[in-house]
């Protein structure tokens, strides 16, 4: 009621202040549109990989190793269809390039048979160990999954006991032996930038967390981001 007996006159003044949405609005509206983005190029490189792990497997049903590597790839872009907003993240340009390009640029990965340097029957078996490693991490973080470093909370149970980013370990180790299995020029280039571009994330994001006590506490626990007694 109170409304109606605003005068225009007030009322297009405070328009016209905010302009058509108010400066939170268009933030909020911003943030929406690059979850959106992230989340499309998550669900296209997820149905990417459905078509060429499938593929290789009908071509040859003995390819374990190129149906593992897609498998875990698919869940990593469906995981991120289902999380949730972390509270802050690091939008700046280059963390941006460097993460999307880390997380996407997998689908450059061939999945061709390449030159086994390791047998497939061992190669494939410690790559589902990986895998199994990876969904752990991914149980104990629950939905506070992004592609961009962000403050989620400190996860700090379950595969977090063992290295502080057991999710980044657990495909630092699959795609080691993917590569091993299925060696080629091309794949040792795309997993050697990824690589990089993923220890870049990892830094970001612990800069991001070291403002929280609880983090700091944590790493004085939990020693070690990737491998323990190695890095």
């Amino acid at each position: 009621m109170l409304a109606l007996l605003t005068p225009k006159s007030e009322a297009f003044s405070r328009t016209s202040e905010g302009g058509f949405f108010s400066a939170a609005r268009k933030h909020e509206m911003l943030a929406d549109l690059r979850e959106g983005f992230f989340r499309l190029c998550a669900l296209a490189c997820a149905g990417l990989f459905v078509y060429r792990g499938v593929y290789q497997v009908v071509e040859d049903p003995t390819r374990l190793n190129a149906a593992l590597v897609a498998i875990s790839e698919i869940l990593t872009f469906t995981w991120l269809l289902l999380s949730r907003r972390p509270a802050t993240r690091d939008w700046n340009p280059l963390t941006v390039i460097v993460s999307v390009t880390a997380s996407f640029g997998v689908a450059l990965v061939s999945l061709q048979p390449g030159v086994a340097l390791i047998p497939l029957p061992i190669a494939a078996p410690l790559q589902f160990l990986a895998l199994m490693f990876v969904i752990w991490g991914k149980i104990s973080l629950g939905r506070s999954f992004a592609i961009l470093p962000g403050n989620r909370g400190v996860m700090t149970g379950g595969a977090y006991r063992v290295v502080r980013h057991p999710i980044y370990a657990g495909y630092l180790a699959g795609h080691v032996l993917y590569l091993l299995s299925a060696f080629s020029f091309h794949n040792l280039f795309v997993y050697a930038v990824i690589t990089y571009l993923q220890l870049y994330r990892i830094l970001r994001e612990e800069a991001l967390l070291a403002a929280e006590s609880e983090y700091r506490a944590y790493t004085e626990r939990v020693r070690y981001r990737l491998l323990p007694r190695v890095f």
